[in-house]
């Protein structure tokens, strides 16, 4: 049976550290908690989808290399299908160096893959099949190619708008229905945030294309979202501790917005739904590994009070 939902963009190899506090200054620091993982935008927004009960693959370009075997055996493990996952000869997968720190912040260096750039084709038949669609700017030709074909083809999507090249972020907003920035992914792309910001991200381009609404993360104050022509809506963040880690939260909330607006929910329901399946990531260690299955979500809103 073919996935419904599809995600297609970056995996990584991550490398997490956690460390008490970052250092002020290049020194020797001790980390007290070492793990690899598996990470990557759309990587995480689909393992996020299989805890939520989706149905999920996973298309994007890999390196002929040790990693690539790491994402297959963590995307099986995780319940995802990972045969669209595209292995390119003579390329290389991206890495990341995460450090995490006691209150949950954290630092990433991150080497991308020569393989999210080889200039490899797409093949769209990939995609048949699918019923909702995400993609990351990661790789930005892929994901052009996979918005055009959800728009021809009527099927819904979201655009993670984490900072990027401002010229592939702009090409990519108006083909995708829903585009989520993170607070400094929207400032980078458009020279402003708040709702000036998603004004202009949701003006049509040349050809008369814009998305359907766009969104602004912005951590712990919440996250605020906009529709063309009605109001600026806000949705507060969950009260929640101690918070132990907020690596993937982004890519939690992306997926799990998804999933909700494809199922039928209001925009601010959704938006209630996603925030608290992100606040859950928080309070969870490892990235993405600590994202919440969809019974831990709905409990957690059946005893939950009103986030402020």
């Amino acid at each position: 049976m073919k996935p419904r939902l599809m995600c297609v963009g970056h995996v990584a190899l991550d490398m997490m550290f956690g460390v008490q506090a970052f250092p002020a200054l290049p020194t020797k620091t001790p980390a007290h908690q070492h793990h690899q993982g598996v990470g990557g935008m759309s990587a995480n927004a689909a393992v996020a989808l299989a805890r939520l009960g989706g149905d999920v693959a996973f298309c994007g370009p890999v390196g002929e290399d040790a990693a690539a075997d790491v994402f297959e055996r963590h995307f099986r493990r995780e319940g995802v299908d990972a045969t669209r996952m595209q292995r390119l000869s003579g390329h290389s997968s991206s890495v990341s160096a995460i450090i995490i720190d006691s209150r949950g912040e954290r630092m990433i260096f991150n080497h991308r893959g020569s393989a999210l750039t080889a200039q490899a084709a797409f093949d769209v038949q990939w995609l048949a099949g699918s019923q909702a669609l995400w993609v990351d700017p990661r790789c930005p030709a892929w994901a052009l190619q996979a918005l055009q074909w959800a728009r021809g083809q009527g099927v819904p999507s979201m655009l993670d708008g984490d900072i990027s090249p401002a010229q592939d972020l702009t090409a990519l907003v108006p083909w995708a229905d829903w585009v989520v920035f993170s607070e400094a992914g929207l400032v980078h792309a458009y020279g402003v945030g708040g709702e000036l910001g998603l004004d202009r991200a949701l003006q049509a381009d040349a050809s008369g294309r814009a998305p359907l609404a766009v969104a602004q993360t912005l951590g712990a104050q919440g996250v605020c979202w906009k529709r063309a022509g009605q109001p600026l809506l806000h949705q507060p963040a969950w009260s929640v501790g101690p918070v132990v880690d907020t690596l993937g939260a982004g890519d939690v909330f992306h997926a799990a917005l998804g999933l909700a607006l494809w199922e039928g929910l209001e925009d601010a329901q959704a938006m209630r739904w996603a925030s608290a399946a992100a606040a859950l990531k928080c309070l969870r260690p490892q990235g993405i590994l600590g994202s919440p299955t969809r019974s831990e979500v709905t409990a957690f809103l059946a005893q939950a009070p009103t986030p402020s």
